[in-house]
């Protein structure tokens, strides 16, 4: 099978955030289950067209892929992770999720939670949930770790500057937990509003480097495992969080959730950490699964 990946490859190469982790571990594991995927989207002769995301996929590519559609009756999928919001996308996130969603022969979401939420915004409810998988080889409770700071250790990974995170929580939480389990040290890794790391993460009240540190965000997968695999919980009170990525791997390291909000994917994480396959080989299965049965149609 030749899959055509309406995506820049390059472009996301060193990027960190879940649409990036998707596709890399996405090609990873296609290349070796012997299948390939072009950036050729007019030039080639490919079996399906795949979006994983509308923000990874311009218009220019969307419309070669059509041309194929139309001509050959090639299908194109598409990926939804949630809605883009404009103001990340120079105003065209929407409009671009909507138009590809009219015009894809199949629709993958993320969630149950997007599904039922963004499937219904786009007028297709029917598409299939593939949840995410990550690297468990990689993301796994044995391996190297950092010296414990703190006791209970609690780690916090944030990677957009978007409100619905909810890092403030993690803030708020943390002041009053600490007043119980003095012991207790928090980790913040990642992408934080300015402000909010130049007057220490509002918790002058305590120490910095006793009950609080702040590690810049690392694209290293090694390293990050090393990070979550250091704290007992993992932090993550985001609202409306389609399918977190870092969620996964956290867990998958053998941290414990700790604030976890009900509304969003996380909730589907926790609820059935227990039931499913988290590899991205399985994730990666049920993909071509969908793609297989699309082309047959």
């Amino acid at each position: 099978m030749i899959i055509y990946l309406m995506t820049d490859l390059k472009a996301i190469e060193k990027k960190i955030g879940g649409g990036p982790s998707f596709v890399r571990n996405f090609c990873k594991i296609i290349k070796s289950m012997g299948h390939e995927y072009t950036r050729c989207g007019s030039g080639q002769n490919w079996d399906v067209g795949f979006c994983p995301g509308a923000t990874m996929t311009t218009r220019e590519d969307w419309e070669m892929a059509k041309l194929r559609q139309r001509a050959f009756k090639k299908p194109l999928i598409l990926r939804v992770d949630g809605i883009p919001e404009d103001w990340r996308n120079r105003g065209t996130g929407w409009s671009r999720l909507r138009d590809y969603a009219k015009e894809a022969n199949e629709v993958i979401y993320q969630s149950c939670f997007i599904r039922d939420t963004v499937g219904k915004l786009l007028r297709r409810p029917e598409g299939k949930v593939i949840y995410n998988g990550i690297d468990t080889k990689v993301f796994t409770p044995k391996g190297d770790k950092f010296p414990k700071f703190g006791n209970p250790s609690i780690l916090h990974i944030n990677y957009r500057k978007d409100p619905n995170k909810r890092w403030d929580e993690v803030i708020t939480r943390f002041r009053y937990f600490k007043l119980k389990h003095p012991g207790a040290a928090i980790t913040f890794v990642g992408n934080y509003p300015s402000d909010i790391v130049q007057y220490n993460f509002g918790l002058g009240m305590y120490e910095r480097n006793k009950d609080w540190q702040y590690l810049p965000a690392t694209a290293n997968r090694e390293e990050l495992a090393k990070i979550m695999r250091s704290a007992d919980f993992f932090a993550y009170p985001s609202f409306a969080d389609p399918m977190p990525n870092v969620l996964i791997e956290a867990l998958s390291c053998g941290l414990k959730p700790v604030w976890i909000n009900d509304y969003g994917g996380q909730k589907e994480i926790v609820d059935n950490w227990d039931k499913i396959d988290w590899s991205k080989e399985r994730m990666v299965k049920d993909y071509l699964e969908l793609f297989e049965g699309a082309i047959k149609k």
